[in-house]
């Protein structure tokens, strides 16, 4: 890959609608008895709710002692209280005797190990992947990332049926999960630490104008194999990375990850009180996140691009029509991204190397999307 060239800022910008339209309507997902997201979009489509700051009332974050009850064996880590409210994030180990793991799963460039890690350190138990070298037996750890079917070369498939019962889905709009991947696939080649480098914007238009297609179509694969492995959705926890990391509902899906865990036998998580304050450390404040700099944070997409993703996700919606968790994720998804405007930039060659050609379209409108997908959609939905 080349990193002689990067686009002017005016080439990669993109119109977006205030961040509060996802907030709002997120609210509404996740709050008892709403309806889905779909129907509240209307309501913030033209209006703004101002974010709050996040106080934490943490209580002490005291592991419990040794008793005779099923969890009696879990070798935990907790971590620690401290004088000014806040926590301090220690160690996790695994556990000495058996417990039930689930799947982390997530399409590459979702925040998996963002994810991992904060699993960690609500349970102080260890997790893992799907790869057997990992060291940790599969009884002994609390859950298990993988990216099946997106990747495959894993040993997923023979530990699956002996192990796994349960699993999280982490959700991303692929428009970012993708740029995200690509970057990692970019520190890789060029022998660069993990989380710390974005690609050059040339590299991100070879990249995209070939795999961008086929990366769309195996995010798709991923949702219908996961949605469809777990019909009884007890067993399957939808988790929006966009929601996750977002700083007021953020807590409120990390409860609901905590609540999940918790619900695996011989599996032990600290009090709810201390959730807030794991999620403002790992998650709010990155410590366990991403620290890219360099490069552009937002990546160009054309028009044909933009109108591919929404086509999957109206594709999705007609298929999973009658789940409201995953059609109110899907919905916000088209939203944002009928939000972007297209920037139909191409590289060509010439005998000094790559240059830059770069056409701005109108602007994309869901609309006109939406509508050329409706038959489509239509159709599956009434299957």
């Amino acid at each position: 890959m080349s990193s002689s060239h990067a686009m002017n800022d005016h080439q990669i910008t993109q119109r977006r609608r205030p961040r509060a339209l996802f907030v709002s309507a997120a609210l509404l997902f996740f709050t008892a008895g709403a309806a889905t997201l779909h129907d509240a979009l209307p309501l913030f489509a033209t209006s703004t709710i101002e974010s709050s700051d996040i106080t934490h009332d943490v209580k002490s974050m005291i592991p419990s002692p040794p008793s005779s009850n099923a969890h009696h064996h879990l070798r935990r880590a907790l971590s620690n209280a401290l004088p000014d409210g806040g926590c301090e994030i220690t160690e996790s180990h695994p556990t000495r005797g058996k417990i039930a793991p689930v799947w982390q799963a997530s399409f590459p460039g979702c925040g998996s190990r963002m994810t991992w890690n904060f699993v960690q350190a609500l349970t102080g138990i260890k997790t893992n992947s799907d790869r057997k070298d990992n060291g940790f037996r599969y009884t002994h750890v609390v859950a298990s990332k993988t990216h099946w079917p997106a990747i495959t070369d894993t040993d997923f498939e023979a530990l699956d049926p002996k192990y796994f019962s349960r699993a999280m889905l982490i959700l991303r709009n692929p428009v970012h999960a993708i740029p995200s991947y690509f970057n990692a696939l970019y520190e890789q080649e060029n022998h660069l630490a993990t989380h710390t480098i974005r690609a050059p914007e040339e590299d991100w238009i070879k990249y995209r104008d070939s795999e961008f297609v086929r990366r769309l179509g195996l995010y798709e694969e991923m949702t219908i194999y996961w949605m469809e492995k777990y019909p009884d959705r007890s067993s399957l926890l939808l988790v929006p990375y966009e929601a996750l990391t977002d700083t007021d509902i953020g807590p409120t899906v990390a409860a609901q990850i905590a609540d999940f865990l918790r619900q695996g036998k011989g599996v032990s998580v600290i009090e709810p009180e201390t959730v807030p304050c794991i999620w403002e450390k790992l998650v709010n404040k990155g410590e366990s996140g991403s620290q890219r700099t360099g490069g552009p944070s937002q990546r160009p997409y054309t028009q044909q691009n933009l109108v591919d993703a929404v086509a999957m996700f109206h594709r999705l919606i007609g298929r999973f029509h009658y789940d409201n968790n995953l059609v109110s994720i899907l919905r916000v998804y088209v939203e944002a991204v009928s939000n972007i405007v297209p920037q139909n930039v191409y590289l060509i060659a010439n005998k000094g190397g790559w240059s830059d050609k770069s056409m701005v379209d109108l602007p994309f409108r869901g609309e006109a999307v939406q509508e050329a997908t409706a038959p489509e959609t239509s159709d599956n939905e009434s299957q």
